[in-house]
């Protein structure tokens, strides 16, 4: 699983206050200005408002559109997301706002396992 970190300004909140966009400005190779926006998917309500801005880290999903243009072509589009989304940056914090040494792995324990790690001499930045 890849987990990532987006800057930027919220643009929209939905799903009870659990989800919100977040639109990323950036300038591409020719100078001009580009925009990304990513959906932020949150465990428990947020309360961010529109225009607040900040950082954000989550676990990292695409999915990919397909729909058709006004020429009747066949288009493809990516939608990003950051899964259990926690705060990380300046602006507004979420409700769930990790302490400034968190990561986002760290905020939910993995589920009971099975599994035994092998024979060895581990520490506390063990991943397992």
């Amino acid at each position: 699983m890849a987990f990532t970190e987006v800057s930027g300004t919220v643009t929209r909140t939905f799903y009870n206050g659990k989800g919100a966009e977040v639109t990323e400005t950036f300038q591409k190779n020719d100078g001009t200005e580009g925009k990304s926006r990513y959906s932020l998917w949150f465990r428990e309500p947020h309360n961010l408002n529109e225009g607040d801005s900040g950082k954000w880290r989550g676990a990292l999903s695409v999915k990919v559109d397909e729909w058709t243009d006004k020429e009747g072509q066949t288009r493809h589009s990516a939608k990003v997301s950051l899964n259990g989304a926690l705060h990380v940056g300046d602006g507004k914090q979420a409700s769930l706002a990790p302490a400034a040494n968190d990561e986002p792995w760290a905020a939910t324990p993995p589920a009971a396992s099975t599994h035994t790690p092998p024979a060895g001499n581990y520490d506390a930045e063990t991943p397992f």
